[in-house]
């Protein structure tokens, strides 16, 4: 009796046996005729299941908690730094590899030294909508506290904020539209511009207009982020001494490390064309 997917039934031979991979064949090397199969490349064979060797860990702090996961992150021993030069100058320039938290950890620090205190908000903006989800999402966590009271994020046709919210995740759209709005930008103590290297017309015109704004406020404070950024073309465009007194600076650059993650490669033992246009 032969099965087929589109019957209702099983015969005996199917419902015991599971079908599993086909093994590659070591013999000789011959052209791709069909599915690609990828083998790990490792020194010793393990009879392990294949549920178990499909395992990924892309955490390795998983089982601790939140903040002891903090700690962990390469910009946390920068805390003490960032503070400072957020105190000192009017604009700061961090450069952050890719996975050393400054996206999270940042406004987090900025809230925990008191510059939401007063009633103002923290403002990080983001290129993109998805991003400022899911990071508004992310600290959210890392604060427990409900997703749009203390951190809430404001995209185009959806707000999840009130008065109350202190760190607040937006795109660089919105905030221009609030500039509209509030020239001044009256209620936000400090602005984060995360990812500013990709340059979009919109953080492009946002840049110029939180200069012309730093010119009449002088307690606004400008973070400018990214991990691939031109540091010394950002400071000479924020920065107001003409005195050439270096005591004077209203701009700084501050280099923070990231870490490495594992890779794994991956070697197929059948050889793959590729035809020529």
């Amino acid at each position: 009796m032969s099965y087929h997917p589109g019957h209702g039934h099983r015969d005996r031979k199917y419902a015991t046996e599971r079908r599993g991979f086909q093994k590659p064949d070591d013999s000789a090397d011959k052209p791709r005729t069909g599915p690609l199969i990828l083998e790990e490349k490792t020194s010793e064979t393990t009879s392990a299941p294949v549920e178990e060797s499909l395992q990924v860990h892309n955490n390795p702090y998983s089982s601790l908690n939140i903040q002891q996961q903090r700690i962990r992150l390469p910009i946390f021993k920068n805390r003490g730094h960032i503070l400072y030069l957020c105190e000192k100058y009017r604009t700061v320039i961090i450069v952050g590899e890719t996975g050393c938290g400054k996206s999270t950890q940042v406004p987090q620090f900025l809230l925990e030294a008191g510059w939401a205190a007063d009633g103002r908000q923290i403002a990080v903006t983001q290129p993109r909508r998805v991003a400022v989800v899911t990071l508004a999402t992310r600290v959210a966590e890392e604060k427990d506290c409900i997703l749009g009271h203390d951190v809430g994020y404001t995209v185009r046709f959806d707000d999840v904020s009130d008065k109350q919210t202190k760190i607040r995740f937006m795109t660089d759209g919105l905030l221009l539209r609030e500039i509209l709005v509030d020239p001044l930008l009256a209620k936000y103590s400090i602005i984060m511009i995360d990812e500013a290297h990709e340059r979009s017309c919109n953080t492009d015109i946002l840049l110029g207009l939180l200069r012309k704004i730093m010119q009449i406020r002088s307690d606004l404070r400008i973070i400018v982020s990214s991990a691939t950024l031109d540091a010394e073309l950002f400071k000479d465009f924020f920065e107001m001494n003409e005195s050439g007194n270096s005591e004077n600076d209203t701009a700084a650059i501050i280099s923070v490390e990231g870490r490495t993650h594992p890779v794994a490669v991956h070697h197929t033992k059948t050889w793959v064309f590729f035809k020529e246009i």
